[in-house]
């Protein structure tokens, strides 16, 4: 059973076999660089274990056992040729178990699932980002056993991830051994991946060399340096190696009363920057000991979390959830580097291999550009690394400009399921890519970044759409897509994509305008034709709307049944679907797509009506994606539903604790988490920004007494503050901001306190 003990800590106090996958996805430790499940010291269970280094990517074969049990699924959802061809699939690869300490209590080792547990605690500290197990524990014998252990992927350096355990008998006095190492027999998809290279064992240290498997073989080496202490003293220990563990083993008799090992573990691979895989194997043992590598760990990671931290006063449960969602937020990113992106499981299990999709862009991004926005330059910079890639797309598909895939991993090259029909016409993607550039720029005015890499994304990703459109009836339309609900795929004139597209054109416009002279490289500049054809198609998008002020999410769309028709036995919960229906003839939608133009994209949309939209597709969502519920929480501050917020935010911030998809295992729902801190932010404080200033629209929220968070806006932070009738606005940095409420406008210096209407 998990429960929060404190405001930072996530206990589970009961070993629960069961709960052990989930748990494992949610006790996970990282720091952007690597991410490690919350699998037992002693036991690295297949589906449990798991350690994965951001973009240390490799080849699998994937089986897939779909089975198309209506027309639905065998006509719009599954391509069955390519079923027959589909083998292999590109995936983030599952290191070997670094995590390996195990005891030997006289001749017995400690296994939970053997003897009896007297007491269990694991928890997870999200003000320290440590991960603790106190475990008492009785062997067959009545042998009674008191275990501690602490773990961290350090912030002080990305490389390192540092073990503590504990051994201190209560009611004997046997021998105890200890061995500290590393399992190298792990697999990823079910299947051996890796590739040993070699390896060294002594009484020092442990350097295992490998690399990902066939198709990348990206070089890996895991290096150990494990010391060993009897009431505090050192005691030698021995290398050794025993079938697929390679260990350090000390021996110690039984007259101590606690027993203890300190580990430390030095990660590199041959994608990271500025390593030398080669001085790797001299001054291993020179790491420090525990207590300063966490003092030095703490300090970092403490700084960096208060960017992001949400203080809630009044509700001391949501304050935990959401400070446990912002720490998975944290820990999915790179804080140095764009060897890869912000992935949909962050590093927290095997599913969905380490992509990159549009959740990037749209759900996990904001939070960045608003606190640390170093991470989502870095975000940016992934796609552009790729965009040589991303033309080819375009060009293969008999377009201009860029088309950025819908599945991205290390190379640039779609990498949908070829057997699924649906994402290859996703390609709402390239403008999700224009999105973050323009975003990210109106918030940090780092016109260095569009000099160098957005100018030419922006006009490279304008020149793909105004290829693609098709000209019908005196409007531009995109015939044959797919939008953000993926239940209704071959659709026309998608209006999510069909807005966005529109605003993309019209930013990169106002943009190039405003800078031409600091644009980019000459031979890379907009072109006279460029800036015609851009306008045209802007003037002239088809933006669908009626007359009621109702959005049609596509083409006919109200034209179907409001309901659905239920056909077959349920394969489509294996694809996120709540039931096997035919939804090209139904509205139900998996997941919200016009009410994002309103909450994530922000677009003034004139003569819609949101709380029409609201009050319609709402009813209309399945919410069978975790996408749905901060949009949908959003929405009902905005429509100033306060009892419907606080059941989509719990929503939001419990999706894999209370494991409401029934999915945890396979990772987390990093861009659901992630819409825990925006729903506060953009839901109940209102706060949208852009290159002219800051707006704000706070609302009357009952349940709590205040609650506060610090925001950046164009380099300066700022911290907001909503209690009572009020909103707060308050910063130490010399500022001058317009802000904009209900019409009103100020200036924001130091301090500026607004009552709600």
């Amino acid at each position: 059973m998990l429960n929060f003990l404190t405001e930072n800590q996530l206990v589970e106090n009961e070993y629960d076999l069961v709960k052990e996958p989930q748990n494992a996805s949610l006790f996970t430790t990282g720091n952007g660089y690597m991410g490690v499940r919350g699998s037992l010291e002693e036991f690295g269970s297949t589906r449990i274990q798991g350690a994965f280094i951001r973009g240390f990517i490799d080849e699998i074969i994937e089986v897939v056992e779909p089975f198309c049990d209506n027309v639905y699924m065998k006509k719009y959802y599954f391509n069955e040729e390519k079923l027959k061809e589909f083998d292999k699939q590109v995936t983030g690869v599952n290191l070997v178990d670094f995590l390996l300490i195990r005891f030997y209590i006289g001749d017995k080792p400690f296994y939970p699932w053997e003897g009896e547990i007297l007491s269990w605690e694991r928890s997870l500290n999200t003000e320290e980002a440590t991960f603790l197990r106190n475990v008492t524990w009785k062997d067959d014998c009545g042998n009674i056993t008191e275990f501690s252990f602490e773990r961290f992927a350090s912030y002080e350096d990305e490389h390192m991830y540092c073990i503590r355990a504990i051994a201190r008998p209560v009611n004997h006095t046997l021998p105890v051994s200890i061995i500290s190492g590393i399992d190298t027999e792990v697999r990823t998809g079910g299947q051996k991946v890796l590739q040993f290279e070699n390896e060294i064992i002594n009484d020092l240290k442990l350097i295992y060399c490998f690399n990902s498997g066939k198709k990348y073989s990206f070089q890996c080496k895991v290096c150990v340096s494990s010391r060993f202490y009897q009431d505090g003293e050192e005691v030698g220990a021995i290398g050794e190696k025993c079938n697929h563990l390679i260990y350090q083993k000390a021996v110690m008799n039984g007259s101590a009363k606690e027993y203890r090992v300190e580990k430390n573990v030095y990660i590199a691979t041959a994608r990271d920057e500025n390593i030398n895989l080669k001085q790797l194997d001299d001054g291993i043992e020179l790491l420090g000991n525990y207590e300063e590598n966490k003092k030095h760990h703490v300090i970092k990671w403490k700084n960096i979390f208060s960017k992001f931290d949400v203080k809630i006063d009044g509700d001391d449960k949501k304050d935990a959830e959401l400070r446990f969602a912002n720490y998975h937020t944290v820990i999915s990113a790179s804080m140095h580097d764009s060897v890869h992106s912000l992935s949909a499981k962050a590093l927290t299990g095997e599913k969905y291999n380490q992509f990159v999709w549009w959740d990037c862009e749209i759900y996990q991004l904001p939070i960045f550009i608003h606190t640390y926005p170093l991470v989502a330059r870095n975000a940016l910079l992934y796609r552009y690394d790729r965009l040589q890639e991303a033309r080819k797309n375009a060009k293969a598909e008999g377009y201009k400009g860029a088309r950025f895939p819908f599945v991205s991993s290390v190379e640039g090259t779609e990498h949908v399921w070829e057997y699924v029909r649906h994402p290859f016409m996703q390609i709402h993607i390239t403008a999700d890519v224009g999105f973050g550039i323009i975003k990210y720029f109106e918030n940090t005015f780092d016109i260095e970044f569009m000099k160098s890499y957005g100018f030419e994304m922006l006009y490279e990703i304008c020149r793909y759409w105004v290829t693609k459109v098709t000209f019908i009836e005196g409007k531009y339309q995109l015939i044959n897509v797919t939008g953000t609900d993926e239940h209704h795929p071959y659709i026309n004139n998608d209006a999510y994509t069909n807005y966005l597209v529109q605003y993309i054109l019209v930013k990169t416009l106002e943009l190039n305008e405003k800078y031409s002279e600091d644009s980019i490289r000459d031979n890379l500049e907009i072109t006279k034709e460029d800036i015609i054809q851009f306008k045209e198609v802007a003037n002239h998008m088809y933006l669908p709307l009626e007359s009621s002020g109702l959005i049609p999410q596509f083409d006919g769309y109200f034209g179907l049944s409001r309901s659905l028709k239920i056909e077959g036995t349920g394969t489509g919960k294996s694809f996120q679907m709540k039931q096997a229906g035919l939804y090209h003839e139904s509205q139900i939608i998996k997941q919200p797509d016009v009410m994002l133009l309103y909450t994530y994209l922000n677009l003034e949309i004139k003569n819609s009506n949101f709380e029409s939209n609201w009050d319609y597709y709402e009813q209309m969502c399945e919410s069978s994606s975790s996408l749905t519920f901060p949009v949908n929480a959003i929405c009902s501050a905005e429509a100033k539903r306060m009892l419907s917020f606080i059941n989509y935010f719990n929503d939001t911030l419990n999706i894999d604790i209370m494991d409401i998809h029934h999915s945890a295992w396979q990772g987390v729902h990093s861009g659901c988490l992630a819409g825990g801190w925006y729903a506060v932010f953009r839901g109940l404080m209102g706060i949208v920004t852009d290159n002219n200033g800051i707006k704000v629209n706070p609302k009357l929220f009952p349940f709590w007494n205040s609650v506060e968070l610090n925001f950046v806006y164009h380099s300066k932070r700022i911290n907001a503050k909503l209690i009572g009738n009020k909103l707060i606005l308050s910063s130490g940095d010399d500022i001058d901001v317009p802000v904009i409420y209900h019409s009103k406008n100020f200036i924001f210096h130091d301090k500026l306190e607004m009552e709600i209407e």
